[in-house]
């Protein structure tokens, strides 16, 4: 199963007439793309829930992102992302603050770089979920380690998470001495990686797609039992 072959070609000309006009204009092209990628969408919550029940089964378009910006606190008065994503979180839907499986087509933004960028883990965690994640990987760093260094984790995600800030010291609670408190200094554990273009426009995405998702599951699930009482 494969996305709409307008998808990048549209985005491109998005990135440089990004204003209502020009979308107006090609509003056809933005409906199918956007019907394809509910497909294909639907085809990963399919694949997923086997890997991860927690997901459950939300309808695709549930998931999505709108393409419309909010504007209400940025100075850049763009008004489209020129990007298509979706979510698939714990309990399903889009839930922010909650460990999930996300994917970004479309041209490089949020920090993400490449055409297609996609992971796993939790971004932008409450204080109370960080907190709960951060003694979890504390008492439990030998399992937290062991996951990391499986080798499909580390084939597509390494040894460094994506995260929007890192402490530079040792949170406090924890010995500022322990020998894995880098560990302990993300805001966010979130897995990314960038998907090779080549696989954007053939029937080998959804597999591709799910592989790396996959290698994400054992993350998502210790940051489910950390948070285990919120969610």
């Amino acid at each position: 199963m494969r996305i709409n072959p307008d998808t990048l070609p549209f985005f491109n000309e998005l990135e440089k007439n990004n204003n209502r006009e020009w979308f107006v204009a090609n509003k056809s092209r933005w409906d199918a793309i956007r019907k394809d990628f509910e497909a294909f969408t639907a085809a990963v919550i399919e694949s997923m829930v086997s890997l991860d029940p927690s997901i459950g089964h939300p309808q695709a378009k549930q998931c999505m992102y709108r393409i419309y910006r909010d504007l209400r606190f940025s100075p850049d008065k763009r008004p489209y992302k020129c990007h298509i994503s979706f979510f698939l979180a714990t309990g399903g839907r889009k839930q922010g603050g909650m460990p999930g499986y996300y994917l970004q087509i479309g041209q490089e933004d949020y920090g993400l770089h490449g055409n297609c960028a996609l992971g796993g883990g939790i971004f932008m965690p409450s204080p109370e979920a960080l907190a709960a994640i951060r003694q979890e990987i504390f008492y439990n760093i030998d399992e937290f380690k062991q996951i990391m260094a499986e080798p499909a984790y580390q084939r597509f995600y390494g040894n460094d998470f994506f995260t929007m800030h890192k402490l530079s010291r040792v949170p406090k609670g924890f010995p500022a001495d322990w020998p894995d408190g880098d560990l302990l200094k993300y805001k966010d554990y979130c897995t990314m990686c960038e998907m090779p273009q080549q696989y954007l426009d053939t029937d080998e995405l959804l597999d591709q797609v799910v592989e790396r998702f996959r290698a994400s599951v054992p993350l998502n699930k210790f940051i489910q039992q950390a948070m285990y009482e919120l969610i």
